[in-house]
């Protein structure tokens, strides 16, 4: 299930509080209060088993170019943004993986009062399954040259209730739209959206501290399946106590621990009733320093074989804020994905490192590597990945 592409992996997590728009120094603004921060990323790496092989991995030098752009008016309260930008990659052993992504992304948060809120989040990305994972995985030779999809994504979300109240209730809307845009006899069955609904109801219990109770539904349809093939739609329902809190600028963080349902409309797959969890925090023993964690387990759909996937992660990094330009991060990770309908269980493991310097103002070089290990029950897809690479971030 794990996709990987060039650029290192990102170890992050949003807490359940309100978002807040910070200025950055590289950031324009307008006479009319527009943020305007555009940048450029280019960066050179070595994968050395860029196709996920089990032995005798294909390495190579790939390049990327990043352009990217965002816009965003802010009053303190309610903020809208625009964010679009564009990704090419070039292999130096073989061009027939190359491959160009690109997003668009709109969000607005607007507070007509202390009692109402509401966020929209609208995002349209062009994206590619590198040869060797997603429908291709443990066969890069399936097709000649990346699978390329499209996703979009609606996200809403309504609260009331004042912020210092005791109680306060948010309703989420999201709707989500995967489509597959070649080798339609591969993909065509793993065409799918996706509505889920839910609320959650907070209760604070103290300063910078609240309980709540979160329970949300979602349906998921696919578009087509194959001859004689099950049905692969199903219903989740999820159910969630929790807390987060943020008890001081050291330490805050979230925990949510509950259970999960997954039910297929067709008899013959299996269901999910199990435990589920989201738990998230940040560690800032020094103004300098932190340390980051999360976990979590939900149930996911596979990209080819079985009913579902019960995921399982583990994340742990640490950055280091060595002088005002220049900074380190190291972090490790470990996912278990269970399948269901089928005899697989994947363990995989994986070390990020990173060093990054401001050269100035507008400039940034980055080091980093990463070493990634999947280890599974069916060995065809059991593989080794080193990647080392460089980057270079400019910003006006």
């Amino acid at each position: 299930m794990k996709v990987f592409k060039v650029n290192i992996y990102c170890f992050s997590f949003a807490l359940l509080s309100e978002g807040a728009f910070a200025y950055i120094p590289d950031t324009h603004i307008t006479d009319g209060g527009l943020f305007v921060k555009p940048s450029l990323e280019i960066g050179v790496v070595h994968d050395d088993n860029i196709h996920n092989e089990q032995t005798d991995g294909t390495g190579s030098i790939i390049m990327t170019v990043i352009p990217s752009v965002n816009f965003k008016m802010d009053n303190g309260v309610n903020y809208y943004s625009l964010d679009m930008n564009a990704e090419k990659g070039i292999y130096e052993a073989t061009g027939n993986d190359n491959y160009t992504d690109g997003e668009l992304g709109l969000k607005a948060h607007i507070e007509p009062n202390d009692t109402h809120r509401v966020d929209l989040s609208l995002k349209r990305e062009w994206l590619t399954e590198s040869r060797g994972t997603g429908k291709s995985e443990g066969n890069f030779e399936l097709t000649e040259e990346p699978i390329t999809y499209g996703k979009n994504t609606l996200v809403g979300a309504y609260g009331y209730g004042a912020l210092q109240t005791k109680g306060r209730l948010v309703f989420d809307l999201k709707y989500y739209e995967k489509e597959y845009r070649n080798f339609e006899d591969i993909t065509r069955r793993s065409n799918y959206d996706s509505l889920l609904l839910g609320s959650t109801f907070y209760y604070a219990t103290r300063a910078h501290t609240d309980t709540f109770i979160e329970v949300n539904a979602e349906k998921i349809g696919y578009d087509y399946n194959a001859p004689g093939e099950l049905r692969r739609d199903s219903d989740v329902y999820t159910a969630l106590l929790g807390m987060q809190w943020e008890a001081s600028s050291i330490v805050r963080g979230f925990i949510k621990i509950g259970g999960q349902a997954k039910e297929f409309d067709d008899a013959g797959r299996d269901d999910f009733t199990g435990f589920s969890w989201n738990v998230g925090g940040v560690w800032r023993p020094l103004t300098y320093s932190k340390l980051t964690f999360s976990t979590s387990q939900a149930t996911d759909d596979p990209d080819v074989d079985g009913d579902y996937v019960l995921e399982t992660k583990y994340n742990v990094d640490w950055k280091h804020d060595w002088a005002s330009y220049y900074y380190t991060s190291v972090g490790i990770y470990k996912y278990k994905d269970d399948y269901s309908g089928i005899s697989r269980e994947d363990d995989i493991y994986g070390l990020t490192v990173k060093f990054n310097y401001d050269i100035s103002q507008n400039i940034a070089v980055a080091v980093f590597g990463e070493l990634d290990r999947n280890q599974s029950t069916d060995t065809v897809f059991e593989y080794d990945k080193n990647v080392v690479g460089v980057s270079f971030k400019f910003t006006l």
